[in-house]
């Protein structure tokens, strides 16, 4: 079996597991869904006059829309604060950046009452501590204080001597970029780290074309051409590995 010196870590849906259906609660045109849509809204009423939720729902989901479309072209990440400036900009708001953070914070909020920690991982990362593995996070996030927060919430942040977040960083999983950045944080080589990560293309394509070995953590059934060393169904598995 292959020794490692460092493991990389994913953190949603590999770390942190976000549940959709914990969001809160939308009801429009008789339908309901789960979103941050309603909680925004309701912490920001004070300050949209008197628009209804109809009128904000739909910018708020284009914004959405065109943010994730501006980081297909090539990889970029944008701060969530992007998302808020297109929104703000369809609503015909005033630009200003107090409102502008408190959109932000607002979603933020509602995001994370949809977060859980199996604190079975808990188990995990004292095993690898043990083992002696350096660790580290390595996430595609839009906010990274919000990343971070919750490391802490869930009394993990301590076990990783480095957490690298999208954000911070300007390029996004699988670009190549965020890898690298980990590599250097790290100074190890690409062959002494395997990354472990729920996602087929941003962590095991992303990973393995840097040269670094992968763990995919399968959690459904889904077709990948993604090539990872070890495939997964939850991380007590890796103690297994490595």
């Amino acid at each position: 079996m292959k020794k490692y010196s460092a493991v990389l870590f994913d953190l949603f849906d590999t770390l942190v597991m976000f549940e959709p259906s914990l969001l809160p609660k939308v009801m429009l045109n008789g339908e309901t869904w789960n979103s941050t849509a309603q909680h925004v809204f309701t912490r920001m009423r004070s300050s949209l006059g008197e628009m209804g939720f109809k009128d904000f729902y739909e910018p708020f989901v284009e914004s959405h829309r065109e943010l994730l479309e501006l980081r297909k072209k090539d990889l970029r990440e944008y701060p969530n604060r992007k998302r808020f400036e297109i929104f703000m900009e369809k609503m015909g708001l005033k630009e200003d950046d107090g409102m502008l953070e408190k959109f932000v914070f607002s979603h933020m909020e509602g995001l994370c009452g949809a977060m859980v920690y199996p604190e079975h991982h808990t188990e995990i990362l004292l095993y690898l501590k043990e083992k002696g593995y350096r660790l580290s996070v390595v996430s595609n996030f839009d906010h990274a204080p919000t990343a971070r927060e919750l490391l802490r919430k869930f009394g993990i942040a301590d076990f990783f001597e480095h957490i690298v977040i999208s954000e911070e960083v300007g390029w996004r999983k699988p670009h190549r970029k965020i890898f690298e950045f980990a590599l250097a944080r790290f100074d190890e080589s690409p062959s002494d780290v395997i990354f472990i990560g729920d996602d087929p293309e941003a962590d095991i394509m992303g990973s393995s074309n840097c040269g670094i070995d992968s763990v995919w953590v399968k959690r459904r059934e889904q077709f990948a051409q993604a090539k990872p060393k070890f495939i997964i169904k939850d991380l007590e598995d890796l103690k297994k590995i490595i």
